[in-house]
């Protein structure tokens, strides 16, 4: 979904000059630091402008409502994480170009790290049901993500893949990842996570040396 066809995340203003550009950024941030304190329904346009100092009235200059807020955070937040789990990726298959099971190894724990050095995204994906135009850019991520994977790691890796197995291929691993880190995070007991995220390794392998 592209925010420019959605007014109601769509900014209303793109701030060019850098004293906009650095109240833009504090509302957001603000936004984000309280969206972790209060929660998504006591989120409020008073409580960003009180918080940041900044008068409802000028936050209404740059975002219509609160949505508006969360949603260019999240947008930034996916394009970050994208970037810098592939710059990971990129730096070990410099190094090894061939499959293995390590590979997978550090694939995940990259992702893991990756999702610890967005700052914001875990309360990102905990609201995705608040908003449909959130869970539009959780799919265009992972698809986004999936074409990726498919370019750099599934054709790279198993040349023997065509280019449109290889995006299906990585958008199945994409989102299963996707759905058990989420159950990762939901999981409170170390053991448990650890027994999950074994069980998704096992997964990969399989699925993975099915394309050798």
């Amino acid at each position: 979904m592209n925010p420019n066809m959605n007014p109601v995340v769509n900014p209303r203003k793109v701030p060019q000059q850098k004293r906009s550009k650095e109240r833009y950024q504090k509302i957001v941030e603000t936004a984000i630091q309280l969206l972790g304190e209060v929660g998504y329904d006591d989120l409020t346009t008073d409580l960003i402008a009180e918080r940041s100092g900044i008068s409802v009235g000028s936050i209404y200059q740059f975002f219509p409502n609160k949505e508006s807020i969360i949603y260019s955070h999240a947008e930034n937040c996916y394009l970050i994480m994208h970037d810098l789990f592939f710059e990971k990726l990129t730096k070990e298959l410099k190094r090894n170009k061939k499959f293995t099971p390590e590979f997978v190894d550090f694939t995940l724990i990259a992702f893991e790290q990756t999702l610890n050095e967005v700052k914001g995204y875990r309360l990102i994906n905990s609201i995705l049901y608040t908003n449909e135009a959130l869970l539009h850019l959780d799919i265009e991520s992972n698809e986004r993500f999936a074409k990726t994977l498919a370019k750099k790691v599934i054709l790279t890796m198993f040349p023997k893949v065509n280019e449109k197995r290889a995006f299906y291929i990585s958008l199945m691993i994409v989102e299963s990842v996707d759905s058990v880190i989420k159950i990762v995070h939901r999981t409170k007991k170390p053991a448990e996570k650890k027994q999950v995220l074994a069980e998704l390794k096992t997964l990969l392998l399989v699925y993975f040396s099915s394309f050798l």
